[in-house]
């Protein structure tokens, strides 16, 4: 493929969020951190036994108090970091170019070469585009068409990452 496919989008907070909440739950479904999360649970139910047979609630409160961190806190404190991080350091609303081709995703004078690129998942509204150093979300409307959108979709399946 020698054509070019360019991705224009604004980033700005509310996208930085959005991505982040994709990655986040793509990441807690497919990856072994879930079974932290099945191993609290497992521990409210030695809970429930040991408040009924014992009457020590102990285990009970700490097992209960991870799951609703684990399975509910968790992303409310990461979004609140991620919120505060943004106000901090970055811009309103930043213009973001990429040209993809058959070497890579050029930003400015910066490549990541299809080498890099560790996975891409394609979502209802975008697809995830994880490197070795980067998480990226390109939203489908970033493609300009339906026709550039499929055009990266295979490209990334050429290159094995899709």
């Amino acid at each position: 493929m020698s054509k070019t496919i360019s991705v224009d989008y604004i980033w700005n907070k509310e996208l930085a969020l959005q991505t982040s909440k994709l990655f986040y739950d793509y990441d807690m479904r497919h990856s072994a951190k879930r079974y932290i999360g099945w191993f609290f649970v497992a521990l409210v139910q030695f809970g429930i036994v040991g408040a009924l047979k014992h009457e020590s609630y102990g285990i009970l409160y700490i097992s209960t108090f991870l799951v609703f961190y684990w399975y509910f806190g968790r992303w409310v404190l990461r979004k609140r970091v991620l919120v505060n991080f943004y106000k901090k350091n970055m811009p309103k609303k930043v213009k973001v170019h990429f040209d993809i081709d058959g070497k890579g995703l050029h930003k400015d004078e910066n490549l990541i070469s299809w080498e890099e690129i560790t996975k891409i998942t394609e979502l209802e509204n975008g697809v995830l585009v994880q490197s070795l150093h980067d998480m990226l979300f390109f939203q489908n409307s970033a493609f300009g068409s339906a026709d550039a959108f499929k055009e990266f979709l295979a490209l990334a399946k050429e290159k094995g990452k899709l």
